[in-house]
């Protein structure tokens, strides 16, 4: 997917015209790539340190629906597979659900 991001990006470039300054909605597509990748890692990783980086992105008004959305829809489908799988859920699917919860909460309070 962080692949698929950066070579639509770059498709992008390529047909807007690569001009000496970027513009500031090109800019703002670069930011905003990085930050859907960054936050692609952050969740498909648990551990603190990406529990920072979703705060961070998190709890910027800008994009706190659009951060909240995509962990709760996420935490959905892990909660799912860990009905379907009862007793036999991977630990680390379970690591991964309190992992989003962790940051939904997060994101929630600050």
């Amino acid at each position: 997917m962080g692949r698929q991001i950066f070579l639509f990006l770059f498709a992008v470039s390529l047909v807007t015209g690569c001009a000496a300054k970027p513009s500031q909605t090109e800019v703002e597509q670069q930011r905003l790539g990085v930050m859907v990748q960054a936050l692609q890692q952050a969740i498909a990783v648990p551990s603190p340190e990406q529990l920072e980086v979703i705060a961070r992105y998190g709890t910027d008004s800008r994009y706190y629906v659009m951060v909240r959305g995509w962990l709760v829809q996420t935490l959905s489908g892990v909660e799912s597979q860990l009905a379907a799988s009862g007793d036999a859920a991977p630990e680390a699917m379970r690591t991964k659900a309190e992992h989003l919860r962790a940051a939904i909460r997060r994101i929630d309070l600050e």
